[in-house]
Order: C-alpha cells, then sequence, then structure tokens
C-alpha cells in the first residue's frame, strides 16, 4: 500500500500533543489537530499507539499520569478522525532484518527500526517527531520536527 504524500507521527508527538505543561505542546497539537481534521495526510501506526498507551499511564514516564480508560478514550478519537493507520505486513520480520543489516542497532534502537521497517513497507517515507537523532541515521526517510 502506497500513502502519497503521507507523513508518521512518532508517539512522542502524541505525548506532548497530550501533555499540557510540555514546551512541545502547542506545535504538536496543532499538527495533530490538522491530521485529525484532514488539512495534512498524517497516518500513525499500531506502534506509536501502543506506544502512546504505555507512556501516558505511566507515572515514572509523565508527572499526570492517565488512567488506562482515558488513554483508551483519546486513541479512539485518533480512530475515529482523519488520520490513517499502518499496520506491518507480512513482510516485515524481513524488512526489520535487512534494515538491521544496513543500520546496526543495540537493545531498545530495533523498535525505531521497526517503526521505520513499518513506514516502508505502506510507502511511508516522511516521520514527524522530536526524537530526530533516532531517525536521522534511516537516508531512507525524512525526518520532520513540528
Amino acid at each position: 500500500m502506497k500513502i502519497d504524500n503521507s507523513a508518521l507521527i512518532d508517539s512522542n508527538v502524541l505525548i506532548y500533543a497530550a501533555d499540557l505543561e510540555s514546551e512541545f505542546q502547542e506545535n504538536a497539537r496543532n499538527l495533530l489537530d490538522q491530521g485529525m481534521d484532514g488539512k495534512v495526510s498524517l497516518c500513525v501506526s499500531s506502534q506509536v499507539l501502543l506506544e502512546f498507551f504505555s507512556v501516558v499511564t505511566n507515572p515514572r514516564r509523565v508527572n499526570n499520569p492517565r488512567s488506562p480508560e482515558d488513554a483508551i478514550e483519546e486513541i479512539k478519537k485518533y480512530l475515529s478522525s482523519r488520520l490513517t493507520v499502518i499496520v506491518p505486513g507480512d513482510e516485515i520480520t524481513e524488512k526489520i532484518l535487512d534494515l538491521c543489516k544496513r543500520h546496526p542497532v543495540k537493545g531498545q534502537g530495533i523498535f525505531d527500526l521497526q517503526m521505520v521497517a513499518t513506514m516502508l513497507s505502506n510507502g511511508i517515507t516522511k516521520i514527524y517527531t522530536y526524537n530526530v537523532n533516532h531517525f536521522r541515521p534511516f537516508e531512507e526517510i525524512e525526518v520532520l520536527t513540528p
């Protein structure tokens, strides 16, 4: 599947958009709102949504954690908006291993690599993130900041 001109929103953009205390909240919220309204073509992956849930419900990761029910309601808003949800394809493991040969990673870095593999298997070549350095090594994609 190819999603023309779309960009993936990384989980940190969703997290900052939901965090009223974040210095990035306004820019993250503006971008997310534009995507949810269909003014810009944005997508999320199932991995991004799970990472969002994991962080915003964890009191060790955020100052004001949400209840699981609140986090689920927020995710449902994304799912009912004009954001496209992408998922890994059948060949995702092979794509991850191929990328790993070209971009060796260790530990948690494998999850960023999985995100890139999911993007590429869906024809997505742009990502909005605040973790620019995590994705800069991947010349296959363009890294943007909200």
